[in-house]
């Protein structure tokens, strides 16, 4: 009675759409000849793929998939465990039915390592032994790419990287940037050789070099700072080149980030959409899991207070020279002193308000990043008046920005100055468009029956002030931007469900309710090859001190130290603490993750198990996820704690509050559901082959004591119980 209670809750918790996903294009459904052509790619595939084992599972996945790809407004949700092959059972029925419909199929994937093996040897083996023919590219954000014409300006030296030839040293200065090291400016160089010999096509993330976050600054553009084809380095543009073999392609990789994002901006490139329309957009949303947190990123905004006010205080340079540059009395039908003085007034206005906030809230000096959060998003009444001028302020500036932006865009390739301008005016774009969206967050009116915007503030060390404004669900956003726009999604994971309960995923991400939603079963035996131990562990995760100790100890007298184990952690602080607290002997044998090469670490690990040592890996949530350790590299999996978010996170808190005036329960809809798909996550690195057998075990008593605990453990994979 529980279960369902809780599962009728969750449906009922959050708003919904059924509406369709709306097109201009004839509706389209799964035809005889679609379902031939996937029945002929997968046969192919069984004959040509040495060793290709058919899979109940896999087969079931071609059937859905192909139910919403094939179909208009068709939307399915497919939580394929390890093993089921979901790569090549999402490709055996995009692959065909986008060529046979002339559509685009979209791959979304959450990582960057999944994006690569799709590139470099998913598609193009499923293409070979399926015989079909299909151009692929890999979409990436801008600044993924060498801009030519910034890094040529900076390996030319300061004297070339002022912002305007014409404007003194002092108002030259980068709006935004600290100045080029030395070191720096060789490395632009060594870019530039290797562009120039076509040693290298300008990825940074193959540079020849290494690439600094500082240095890659320098040498990218964004969106609004590029001239495209009208600047006069566009025969030798890497991004340029990259958009042409996106248009070109039938099949595009891409990660979700820029994939929202070219469905937010509708980002053009000579009058076309950066991935596909999406009315002709197949998408696949692989690694679907991670969706609402990039959906809820994607709506957020952020600025400090301090640096907004430095950033618009220096924009008098830059505004005189768009006047001079562009020969114009008015921009955005203002005249020169008008924007000077309208600058002037917003970065008065900024400080003013810093001072207002300061008064207001004062900040716990113990605390290492102080938050102050609007209880039910609601922002104080005697701030509002503060806020509506900064919006409009703010805006007008944005307006003006966006209109010397506009005409300095309508410049030809033979103008550097006026080019020049519109390089710069880019990130003054960006920056102001933070600002606007910030401003026009915390002055909106929340929607009846909808939640609430979150809004906040935190002070970090420096002192800086940071005001915050973000969606607290995904549902709103990916309905305005998938849902209703996209011809068809299919979205996969091994963790979409809650067991398999979708009603929290659904709801959590406004999934349509003709959509379809399967949980596959794992071709393994888990059962046999697989325990799961929950021991009666001596102290909760919540004793700071005594947890440590006890899971030290545990380590220390059941773990296999002479083969492949993984240990996760939920705290950096708590992981160091345990290696610190294990005899020396054992402690050899660990390898800590740190902030250093994730994959190296992984290679030594490798090594230490192969050589017959015995190896431990101590791990984040990072680890938790996509790590493949078959046979030997990993036979026990120890989970130190139950993966619940912090429930002092700003938007978690804020939809909680939310969901309990509703009269729901906070903790069953949002924190359970995201603790199990993390857990079942984290139990997926144990499994990886038919072959592997080992344990997993959670070192948690709440899961015994705890009227959730049964819950959980009830959803997790169908290992052999070892519980108590």
């Amino acid at each position: 009675m529980a279960d369902n209670r809780r599962m009728m809750e969750s449906a009922a918790a959050f708003p919904t759409d059924a509406t369709p996903t709306a097109s201009d294009a004839p509706a389209r459904t799964l035809t005889e000849g679609m379902k031939d052509a996937v029945r002929q790619a997968y046969q192919r595939l069984q004959e040509n793929t040495p060793g290709f084992s058919p899979r109940r599972a896999q087969r079931q996945m071609i059937g859905i998939a192909s139910r919403a790809l094939a179909t208009s407004g068709g939307v399915a949700a497919i939580q394929a465990p390890t093993g089921v092959g979901k790569s090549l059972g999402y490709l055996s029925a995009g692959v065909p039915i986008a060529l046979a419909s002339q559509r685009k199929l979209v791959i979304s994937t959450g990582t960057v390592a999944l994006q690569s093996q799709l590139v470099d040897r998913d598609i193009p083996a499923f293409l070979k032994a399926t015989g079909l023919d299909a151009r692929v590219a890999l979409a990436k954000g801008r600044t993924r790419y060498l801009c030519p014409r910034n890094a040529l300006e900076l390996h030319a030296g300061p004297g070339q990287a002022s912002m305007f030839g014409d404007v003194p040293a002092e108002e030259g200065e980068r709006l935004y940037d600290r100045p080029p090291t030395v070191l720096e400016i060789e490395a632009a160089g060594r870019l530039l050789e290797a562009l120039s010999d076509r040693s290298w096509d300008g990825d940074l993330d193959d540079a020849p070099t290494p690439v600094s976050p500082a240095l890659r600054g320098h040498i990218t553009t964004p969106a609004s700072g590029c001239a495209g084809r009208r600047c006069s380095h566009a025969a030798q543009c890497p991004v340029l080149r990259a958009r042409q073999t996106v248009r070109e392609a039938q099949i595009v990789v891409t990660n979700h980030a820029l994939l929202l994002s070219s469905l937010t901006m509708g980002e053009l490139e000579n009058g076309q959409p950066l991935l596909a329309p999406p009315g002709e957009m197949l998408l696949v949303l692989d690694e679907a899991h991670h969706l609402p947190g990039v959906a809820i990123d994607q709506g957020a905004a952020r600025i400090g207070l301090g640096e907004a006010a430095r950033q618009v205080r220096r924009m008098e340079g830059l505004i005189a020279s768009a006047y001079r540059t562009l020969d114009k009395d008015t921009i955005g039908r203002m005249l020169p002193g008008d924007v000077v003085e309208l600058a002037a007034r917003l970065a008065k206005a900024l400080k003013a308000f810093r001072s207002e906030l300061e008064l207001a809230w004062t900040p716990d000096p113990s605390e290492r990043e102080a938050v102050w959060r609007a209880p039910m998003g609601r922002l104080p009444d005697p701030w509002m008046p503060s806020v509506e001028a900064l919006a409009d302020d703010t805006r007008e500036l944005y307006n003006w920005v966006h209109a010397a932006q506009q005409a300095a865009s309508k410049g030809k390739p033979d103008e550097p100055l006026r080019e020049r301008l519109l390089r710069t005016l880019g990130p003054v774009v960006e920056a102001m468009a933070q600002q606007d969206a910030l401003w026009a967050g915390w002055r909106r009116e929340d929607h009846e029956g909808q939640p609430p915007m979150a809004r906040w503030i935190a002070m970090d060390r420096d002192g800086e002030l940071h005001c915050h404004a973000s969606p607290v669900s995904a549902a709103q956003v990916l309905r305005s931007l998938v849902w209703r726009e996209v011809d068809a999604v299919v979205m996969t994971s091994a963790t979409l469900a809650a067991g398999h309960d979708f009603r929290a995923f659904a709801a959590e991400n406004g999934i349509p309710s003709h959509a379809e939603m399967v949980s596959l079963d794992s071709p393994f035996d888990l059962q046999r090859q697989a325990q799961l131990v929950v021991p009666r562990f001596p102290v909760p995760p919540d004793d700071r001190e005594g947890h440590p100790r006890e899971v030290a100890r545990w380590l220390d007298r059941e773990l296999d130290w002479g083969r492949g184990s993984m240990v996760l952690f939920t705290s950096r602080w708590k992981m160091e603490k345990v290696a610190e607290l294990l005899p020396a002997a054992r402690r050899a044998s660990v390898l800590v993750q740190a902030h250093g090469n994730k994959s190296r670490m992984v290679a030594e690990h490798l090594e230490r198990v192969a050589a017959g040592r015995g190896s431990v890996l101590f791990g984040l949530n990072s680890f938790g996820e996509g790590l493949d350790l078959p046979g030997e590299a990993c036979t026990t999996v120890v989970i130190t704690q139950v993966p619940f978010a912090v429930p002092t996170d700003p938007q978690t808190a804020t939809l909680g509050e939310w969901l309990e005036s509703r009269g729901h329960n906070p903790f069953n809809l949002i924190a359970v559901p995201q603790a199990l798909r993390t857990l079942t996550q984290f139990a997926g690195r144990l499994i990886r082959t038919g072959e592997d057998t080992g344990r997993v075990v959670i070192l948690d008593s709440r899961l015994l004591t705890r009227q959730y605990g049964q819950r959980i453990l009830d959803a997790l994979p169908p290992f052999e119980r070892v519980i108590g």
